[in-house]
């Protein structure tokens, strides 16, 4: 980043490696109901497991996906491999299914990458979906298990662009209905720890349908 944005001043790669801010998440999804309405019958909500989000941190590292028989723990195949996993939101605004092989490991990009590089790295809005009723193997009640790792900086780091980047431009990328505005939520200089405070404060109102404050007008930091 260093060598394609010249006034990038975040060092990540010593920030981060250095970090005393990392915690893995061990994740259980409990096996999704059947949405009731007969005329969605066999379906299931779009972001049933976890709903539609951007990581609002720095870097996460995502395990591939497993499937247990929520009644013993027995491990399984993904029963709806088209359906049930991890889906994102890619560069057209098309929700994409994505598919981690067994023997790797995503990283995903967050909202405060997004501001130290100007916008040349985006958050990716994301969710997880359950398996469709009528994938179930019979009998069998099907849950998932995931391990995120979050590795983010010391609570008072100062989230600012590079100089001479434009805090609209780069508020403007990445920008999905399916999330609540990095404009609403992010200003120049704020530390981490104030902006994840925001964050939090803003995903609640916008899961109750509250409409957020007026998108703060983006300043230079």
């Amino acid at each position: 980043m260093a060598t394609k944005v010249k006034t990038y001043t975040a060092n990540l790669g010593k920030t981060l490696r250095e970090t005393n801010k990392c915690k893995g998440r061990l994740l259980y999804y409990f096996p999704p109901k059947e949405t009731p309405a007969p005329e969605e019958k066999g379906q299931v909500a779009e972001d049933g497991w976890i709903g539609w989000h951007n990581d609002s941190g720095f870097m996460t590292g995502l395990t591939p996906d497993m499937f247990v028989d929520d009644t013993d723990g027995s491990v399984m195949e993904n029963p709806d491999p088209e359906g049930a996993g991890l889906w994102i939101v890619d560069r057209d605004s098309s929700a994409v299914r994505v598919r981690v092989p067994p023997d790797c490991m995503a990283i995903q990009v967050g909202e405060c990458t997004q501001v130290v590089t100007g916008g040349e790295f985006v958050a990716t809005p994301h969710c997880v979906r359950g398996v469709r009723p009528q994938f179930v193997p019979a009998g069998r009640k099907v849950a998932r298990v995931a391990c995120p790792c979050f590795v983010d900086t010391h609570p008072t780091f100062k989230l600012r662009i590079p100089e001479g980047f434009s805090a609209d431009e780069m508020l403007a990328k990445g920008v999905s209905s399916k999330v609540p505005p990095l404009a609403e939520r992010w200003e120049p200089g704020q530390s981490f720890g104030d902006f994840l405070g925001a964050t939090f404060r803003r995903y609640y109102d916008w899961a109750l349908g509250k409409s957020g404050p007026a998108a703060k007008k983006a300043r230079t930091a």
